[in-house]
């Protein structure tokens, strides 16, 4: 399978620009722990230092910011780390994938999964170990429930507080901020709208939301803040 995504060397509009710090904020990881696994690191302890490569493929990047494809990818990382797939499964598959598919982004395709110990690649009714090639039979974890994906199973936009929810982070539109995906308005500009008022209904009939939109905005930015 050949994907259809490209790297973007200059994010710009349809691309979503998020900094370390935000995108950390919002797949709530520690700033540190993010920036190794989009830059690498060295672990100072071994003589000599021992280093460990990103997982991204960052090549031409704008150093400091990230994509939405950028973002999408490192929040499947979490998901597999969550899951109990080791990092090194995870540099070597995103390796591996990257030359294979001729895209920066393997992990955001629908046919990865994992059982929690590997990462493996849908074929027919079956999995293949992504690693070596070689085929299991497992019960695999679905972490696409919250992303929408295109006619290529890439990942297009996604709703943080699940499918259901209004909110929605989509490249295409406000540069990928957090956004009630009915009307577009920032999930930001409503929360804080009701800090000042305290009255959700009065803040969806200036904004000419829905009040469930205000209620997630609420919820959303109120666990990413915490989070930061």
């Amino acid at each position: 399978m050949t994907t259809t995504i490209q790297p973007s060397i200059q994010p710009g509009l349809g691309t979503g620009i998020y900094t370390i710090g935000e995108a950390a904020s919002l797949l709530h990881v520690p700033a540190r722990t993010l920036r190794s696994w989009v830059d690498g690191y060295k672990r100072a302890g071994d003589e000599p230092a021992r280093a460990y490569p990103p997982i991204l493929d960052r090549d031409g990047a704008q150093p400091g910011l990230m994509t939405f494809g950028d973002l999408i990818e490192m929040h499947l990382v979490r998901q597999f780390t969550k899951a109990g797939v080791k990092l090194k499964e995870i540099r070597d598959a995103a390796k591996r994938l990257r030359e294979a598919w001729g895209t920066p982004y393997p992990f955001a395709c629908r046919q990865i999964q994992t059982d929690g110990i590997q990462l493996l690649l849908a074929s027919g009714e079956h999995f293949v170990r992504v690693a070596n090639c070689q085929q299991v039979f497992a019960f695999v974890k679905d972490f696409f429930k919250d992303l929408e994906v295109d006619d290529s199973g890439m990942a297009t936009l996604w709703r943080p507080l699940g499918s259901q929810r209004l909110v929605a982070l989509d490249p295409q539109r406000s540069f990928g901020a957090p956004i009630d995906i009915r009307s577009g308005v920032r999930t930001e500009v409503l929360y804080k709208s009701y800090l000042a008022e305290e009255d959700i209904d009065e803040v969806a009939d200036w904004y000419e939301v829905s009040p469930d939109a205000v209620r997630d905005a609420i919820e959303f930015e109120g666990q990413w803040r915490k989070a930061a």
